[in-house]
Formats: structure tokens, C-alpha cells, sequence
């Protein structure tokens, strides 16, 4: 953004801030996170071929909310980079571009029922199924459109989604949408009821979420002949001979009109009074796998918390999300039965090296059982350290080992993964202002080598180490004038 664009927008902004109505609230914020990490282990364990290796993330977030009566609006354009991806004296920034984050308007219709529409962050309870993946530099927001319901006080909420996606620019007639890992399809439906003077907390989300078939790629090789006529120097013919020329074609089938959807459904109860929290939920899922097999899978989890003493809280939980049971051959080739925690927030789950985040979103995982206790301790109201130890392992002793011969071919091993103790303290000296440090390892069983593809006993010590900084300032804000 040039300096005279930078300009106009300052400007802008002012006179906009200077004609507001009395009663609308306009504010102007940011927000500023670097990450220095060292990965030695972080996502994947690590054999002697590979080298840990250190690195810095950045993120940028220029936010313009404005409020009234019966207006609500967000826009935020944002900016996240890996450090020296781009060349430092280039004058065109390639690699990374700014990009509009947020971008909605909510319209209320009276205090209780509002309409709410454009891209957003779409997060709900602890974030298991829908969340702003905050942890991720780019975060994750949805093109949506959502339907709010709330009871004045507060004690009961609803909101219903539905997102459509499509390929840009859109066309005169239904085309293919094969984006990766993302929905053609999507909605929800979310309620909350709050009783006993907000002690107890009950959620109930279901989630319908449909995927294009899978295109089919088809590539054929052979060899073309051709019989070059050879001549002399009087132009006439003294023989023949074969030229062969190696040809290779390939084509694309798509399914436009093929959908596969799949049902999440479960509810969430959250008691939190005095010194003494607990929370329980569980979900089902149904229909097909986008790849068309059926699918019956099912999570559920289990903690509670209490305050030792005011300044130190103990929690201890327990999930399971179900799996394949690999060694089913039969089974896995028509049915699938691994859950996908959908749209969630996995790092604040799974623990800080990140080791299962993809496996908890994949629907032909092996499962995962999780045990965990974590211990939080507040120094004072400016600092605060927590320490976790967390214990995992397969629903089924097997892993999928698949060749070109033999796609569903599977490993017994024991189910026993491994362990991580993540060790992090929070620094705030000043308000929204955090440093962020925590050093991380795993302790991985010959089962979690061979999840990751290495030969027992060359994993290497698997450790993660970071410090962030994320500052988040508010430049303008009506109610201060």
C-alpha cells in the first residue's frame, strides 16, 4: 500500500469517526504477532536424514468495527508471512499479500433476531467443531450466511448458517468445485441455553457439510509410428523406415452433479460454579465420506477443573475419537468409521507440538485416545505458567500401510503412541500485550514412528520451542473522544 493510499484511508476514517451519529460506536484496531520457533519434532518426528531447523512467523491485522442500533459491521484486512520469503530489496511483494480477513455487516431487526452476513470467523463452546484456528497465522474464516436468535438476558441463543461455495468467476451454469478439502455445501445449526443463574451451560450444534465427488484424473501412454519414406539424390524411393514417438494424453472426469454429505451431530454440557468446572460432550457423525463409502464415526470427551488454591487450578480429561479398524479390510473399503473434528481448533486440544491436528480432522484416521492433566498457575494478574502432560494412543492396534499392489494393506503395532509435556508462561506487562514462550517434546513409542514412516529407534529427540509476541492496539475509538 503506497504512502498516499495509506493517507486517504487515515482521512477517510477521520471524517467518518467525526460524522458518526452520537449513538453508533466506530473503533479502529490492530494487531501485531511474531513467532520465533524452533522445530525439532513440531507436526512430525524427525530421523537423522532431517535437521531441526529454526524459523520466524509475522502477522498483521488492521480491524474496523462499527456499531449501532441496528447495525454491526467488521472489516479487517491481513497480512501473515513466513520471514524472507520474499527478496529483501524486491519492490513487488509476490510471495504474500494482503488480504481482506473479515468482512461482514449484521443487521438487527429487533434486540432478539438478527441476520448476519459475508466472511467471518465462525466459532462456537471450545471451539471442537468450529473455531478461529487462532494459533495458525492465517486463521480460518468461512463465507457464510447466519441467522441469530438471543433471548435479551442472554439465557438462550440460536444461530442457523448456510455457506455456498463456488469457483470465481461464476459462470451461466453448474460447474465443478473440487477445492481440496473445502465444502460445496454447508449448514448448521447451533443452540445454546444458560440455567441456574449461568452455572450450567447446554449446547447442542449440528453440522450437514457436502463435497463434490473427487475428480477422476485418467492419463494413457503410447507410442506413435510413423513410416518415413527415404530418398536419394534423384528423388527416388530407396526404402522406408519406422520412426516410433512416445505419446502421453491425459484427461478429467468431474462430477458436478455428485455430492456426498456428512452428518455431525452432538450436544455439550458446561457446569462451572466457585472453584470446582466440568465439561462433557460428544458428538456422532453419519452419511459419506466425500470419496463415497459410508461413514459412522463418533467422538466424545470428558474434563473437569478445581482451584487447589486461588492461584493454582488442576485439570484433568480424557476424549477418544473413534477410528478404522485397518485389519477390517472388507469393512474399510465400503465404510469408514474415523471422526473429523470438522472446522475446529486442534492445537488448543491435542496438545502444543501439533502431532495429531491432521489426524483429528481426517475421516480414514486410525482414531486417537487422549488422556491429559494440566496444571495452571497464576503468579500475579501479569504472569502465569501451565504445564501438561499428555498420553496417547490408537482405538485399534493397526496402521494403514498401503502400495501400488496393495492400497489397503495394514501394520499391526501396539497402540501405545507416545507422551508430550508442553511447559508454558504467559507474560503480560502491559494491557493487550502478551509474550508468549513455551519449550515442548514427545515421547514417542515405535508405534508413533512407524504413524510418522521411520524404523524403530531412529525418531530423533522430538522437541518444540517458541517465544510470541502479539500486541494488539486500539488506535480510535469513538467512546474515548
Amino acid at each position: 500500500m503506497t504512502s498516499a493510499a495509506t493517507k486517504l484511508l487515515i482521512t477517510l476514517c477521520l471524517l467518518i469517526c467525526f460524522s458518526i451519529n452520537l449513538k453508533a460506536q466506530f473503533n479502529i484496531s490492530g494487531e501485531f504477532k511474531t513467532r520465533g520457533e524452533y522445530r525439532g519434532g513440531y507436526i512430525s518426528l524427525l530421523d537423522s536424514s532431517k535437521t531441526p531447523y529454526a524459523d520466524l512467523l509475522g502477522r498483521a491485522r488492521l480491524l474496523f468495527d462499527y456499531k449501532n442500533e441496528k447495525i454491526t459491521t467488521r472489516f479487517s484486512v491481513h497480512n501473515a508471512w513466513v520471514f524472507g520469503q520474499n527478496h529483501y530489496s524486491s519492490d513487488t511483494i509476490t510471495k504474500n499479500t494482503v488480504n481482506i480477513y473479515e468482512a461482514w455487516f449484521k443487521y438487527n431487526f429487533n434486540p432478539s433476531f438478527a441476520f448476519k452476513v459475508g466472511r467471518m470467523e465462525v466459532s462456537y463452546d471450545d471451539e471442537r467443531l468450529f473455531g478461529a484456528s487462532n494459533w495458525n497465522m492465517w486463521g480460518a474464516t468461512h463465507d457464510i450466511v447466519i441467522l441469530q436468535y438471543e433471548m435479551p438476558r442472554k439465557t438462550f441463543r440460536g444461530d442457523a448458517g448456510f455457506a455456498i461455495n463456488n469457483i470465481a468467476p461464476v459462470s451461466y451454469s453448474m460447474n465443478s468445485y473440487n477445492m481440496g478439502k473445502n465444502y460445496k455445501y454447508m449448514g448448521y445449526l447451533y443452540l445454546n441455553k444458560k440455567i441456574l443463574d449461568n452455572k450450567i451451560s447446554l449446547s447442542l450444534l449440528g453440522v450437514v457439510d457436502a463435497f463434490q465427488k473427487n475428480n477422476i484424473n485418467t492419463t494413457k501412454s503410447f507410442t506413435k509410428t510413423d513410416t518415413l519414406i527415404i530418398r536419394n539424390e534423384f528423388d527416388s524411393i530407396i526404402g522406408t523406415t519406422i520412426i516410433k514417438t512416445p505419446v502421453t494424453t491425459s484427461s478429467t472426469e468431474e462430477f458436478i452433479h455428485t455430492l456426498y454429505a456428512r452428518a455431525t451431530i452432538g450436544a455439550g454440557l458446561l457446569f462451572d460454579h466457585k472453584k470446582l468446572s466440568f465439561f462433557v460432550n460428544g458428538y456422532y457423525q453419519a452419511g459419506h465420506h466425500r470419496d463415497g463409502r459410508e461413514l459412522s464415526s463418533n467422538f466424545y470427551a470428558a474434563w473437569i477443573s478445581y482451584k487447589v488454591i486461588k492461584p493454582l487450578k488442576i485439570q484433568l480429561g480424557y476424549e477418544h475419537l473413534s477410528g478404522n479398524d485397518f485389519s477390517d479390510t472388507a469393512t474399510f473399503k465400503t465404510r469408514v468409521t474415523g471422526f473429523s473434528g470438522l472446522y475446529g481448533t486442534a492445537h488448543r486440544h491435542y496438545g502444543y507440538m501439533d502431532m495429531f491436528s491432521s489426524l483429528v480432522r481426517d475421516n480414514l484416521s486410525p482414531g486417537l485416545n487422549y488422556l491429559y492433566a494440566k496444571g495452571t498457575l497464576s503468579l500475579n494478574d501479569k504472569m502465569s505458567v501451565e504445564a501438561s502432560y499428555r498420553w496417547y494412543s490408537l482405538p485399534h492396534g493397526y496402521l494403514l500401510k498401503p502400495t501400488k499392489s496393495k492400497p489397503f494393506a495394514y501394520l499391526e503395532v501396539s497402540k501405545t503412541l507416545g507422551s508430550e509435556i508442553d511447559l508454558m508462561y504467559i507474560y503480560k506487562p502491559v494491557p493487550n500485550l502478551e509474550l508468549n514462550a513455551a519449550y515442548c517434546f514427545f515421547l514417542p513409542t515405535a508405534t508413533m514412528e512407524a504413524y510418522n514412516g521411520l524404523k524403530t529407534g531412529t525418531a530423533r529427540f522430538a522437541q518444540f520451542v517458541y517465544v510470541m509476541i502479539t500486541y494488539k492496539p486500539n488506535f480510535f475509538n469513538t467512546d474515548k473522544r
